[in-house]
């Protein structure tokens, strides 16, 4: 049975998201503040943490930093911000989806179900060649969210070769590239950032002009 967390402060919406998941399947727990949700992370493991932005004393922006810090979990961030620069700090943050207020319970149960059939699947792979090179036992240690795993895999698989900016949007995002979308370039900052902080150099990722992006196994 998956676990999710719910974080909102709108207790009303929690008792309904709770009874619906509950009927779902799922085991379900809610908390009202980012403190309390932290705090639950550290103590439980979950499958899926649904997040809303506007939280009290720490807002959820915050707290999915915090979450992608320190747990390999993926973050579904729930928001009446429905805006494209909210989006985007919502990926910058480390949610791999974001769902504006209000939404409708079918696209958000099936939103969940895609997101943890991707987890499943991820947790039934070989770890990425770990017996290579020390390179790739490092990579699998940085704790990246579901869609940072799948398009830092994606790249090591084509190592030494330049992807393009569409494939990657098209193979690992399961969309078109469209020519003001960011979505991509703030995933690949998230992988760079994450590397640094686990000790790895971001040029491991080359970024080549009007081309796309290159994994290297030596960064140079």
């Amino acid at each position: 049975m998956s676990k999710i967390l719910v974080v909102d402060d709108d207790q009303l919406l929690c008792e309904l998201l709770e009874e619906v998941l509950v009927d779902e399947g799922y085991d379900v727990c809610c908390v009202h503040c980012g403190d309390s949700a932290l705090r639950y992370l550290e103590e439980r493991g979950v499958d899926l943490v649904l997040l809303d932005v506007m939280l009290p004393t720490i807002d959820g922006m915050q707290v999915a930093r915090r979450i992608c810090q320190r747990f390999a979990i993926p973050i579904m961030m729930l928001t009446a911000l429905a805006d494209e620069s909210s989006l985007l700090d919502g990926l910058d943050a480390g949610a791999d989806h974001y769902l504006a207020k209000p939404f409708h319970v079918p696209e958000l149960l099936a939103r969940i179900k895609a997101m943890l059939r991707r987890v499943g699947l991820e947790k039934q792979r070989i770890h990425m060649a770990p017996s290579a090179t020390p390179i790739y036992a490092e990579l699998d240690r940085v704790p990246l969210t579901g869609t940072e795993k799948e398009l830092l895999e994606y790249l090591v698989s084509h190592n030494g070769i330049v992807v393009s900016k569409a494939e990657l949007q098209k193979e690992v995002l399961k969309k078109e590239l469209s020519p003001f979308d960011r979505n991509l370039d703030m995933h690949i900052s998230n992988i760079r950032r994450k590397m640094v902080m686990s000790g790895l150099s971001k040029k491991h990722i080359k970024t080549v002009r009007g081309l796309g992006y290159s994994f290297l196994e030596t960064a140079g």
